[in-house]
């Protein structure tokens, strides 16, 4: 006589779930490229732009006058500069076969998106980095500091670097921009703890962290670079090949930069996106579906068209490997 029967394997065959599945995207608000500096959306892929001669704006030169003269005068210097939107593009083909023996799952039209998506915003990310967030870029870069000491002191440090930017440009620097382990280092400072808890060290919520943290540094917004990439070469017959890096690293940028673009304000970096290909959005981006007959495909493209310009080394105040 059978035993147990029937088995489990008679009474179910295992098919993918319809309700679950393991995709690896990054949420688009770890990344912070169009965010940090103010965007600026262009109709031409290359123009110029002005600028006003900082020492003619602060300089001393109004005299007293008397009765019957000239008042006294000068004028302002103007000089002109370049920026060129640079094109990048991403795609992914979904062929006829594959569409008709999908899994409705898979959703190869909606992953295909949001694949090429994400390889746009990690390029992006990494070309913002390499535009702003390393040495020899800013004015100041500032090697020395080393934040998981227990005698550092950081807010001392920061706000001195504050009055640096200020005293040469007149301009109080309102913004950071820093790594994620660099932003670790930092709220686990023990002076940072001692100022925004009393002493207590007990957690804070995160959001509440970071809220303390900008009124503490006197700044209106902390940008952390939480976004990540994969470094390694593409390897079909090893899956498993991941080299996982922060785009950020364990630096931090002070900076000033308006939120929008403005004709009497400067800023530290300006970011130009190119509005003028046809269905570019005004971060210089669109996502096109169109087809590949000699494929039998659907080719699904993502393209940026940007460029990223620093535009006042003098606005910013660059800290490297502040965890050392």
């Amino acid at each position: 006589m059978p035993g147990n029967s029937p088995v489990a394997g008679d009474l179910h065959v295992n098919v993918p779930l319809t309700n679950f599945s393991q995709k690896y995207l990054l949420s688009q608000d770890m990344f912070v490229a169009t965010k940090a500096f103010p965007n600026a959306p262009v109709s031409k892929q290359s123009d110029l732009y002005y600028e006003f001669n900082r020492g003619d704006f602060f300089r001393d030169e109004a005299e007293e006058r008397a009765d019957g003269t000239e008042s006294s005068g000068s004028g302002f210097r103007l000089s002109t500069n370049p920026y060129f939107a640079k094109v990048y593009a991403f795609h992914k083909d979904v062929t006829d076969r594959q569409r008709k023996n999908q899994d409705a799952q898979i959703q190869l039209d909606n992953s295909a998106t949001q694949f090429v998506t994400h390889k746009m915003l990690i390029r992006r990310e990494r070309i913002f980095k390499d535009a702003y967030f390393k040495t020899g870029i800013w004015t100041t870069d500032d090697s020395s500091q080393n934040w998981s000491l227990t005698a550092s002191d950081p807010v001392s440090v920061i706000r001195a670097a504050a009055r640096t930017i200020q005293l040469s440009t007149g301009y109080r620097p309102n913004k950071i921009l820093i790594g994620r382990s660099a932003y670790d280092t930092l709220i686990e400072n023990d002076s940072i703890l001692a100022r925004v808890s009393g002493g207590a060290t007990t957690a804070i919520p995160a959001m509440v962290m970071r809220t303390l943290l900008t009124q503490l540094l006197e700044v209106s917004n902390i940008y952390v670079m939480d976004a990540v990439y994969n470094s390694a070469n593409a390897d079909l017959s090893d899956p498993t090949a991941i080299t996982q890096a922060y785009v950020g690293g364990d630096d931090m940028l002070l900076y000033y930069a308006p939120d929008t673009v403005s004709l009497n304000e400067p800023s530290a970096g300006v970011q130009f996106s190119w509005t003028g290909m046809m269905g570019n959005t005004d971060s210089g981006s669109r996502i096109k579906r169109f087809r590949m007959e000699h494929l039998e495909a659907d080719r699904i493209e993502a393209q940026m068209a940007f460029d990223y310009k620093l535009t006042s080394a003098d606005l910013g105040y660059f800290f490297s490997t502040v965890s050392a």
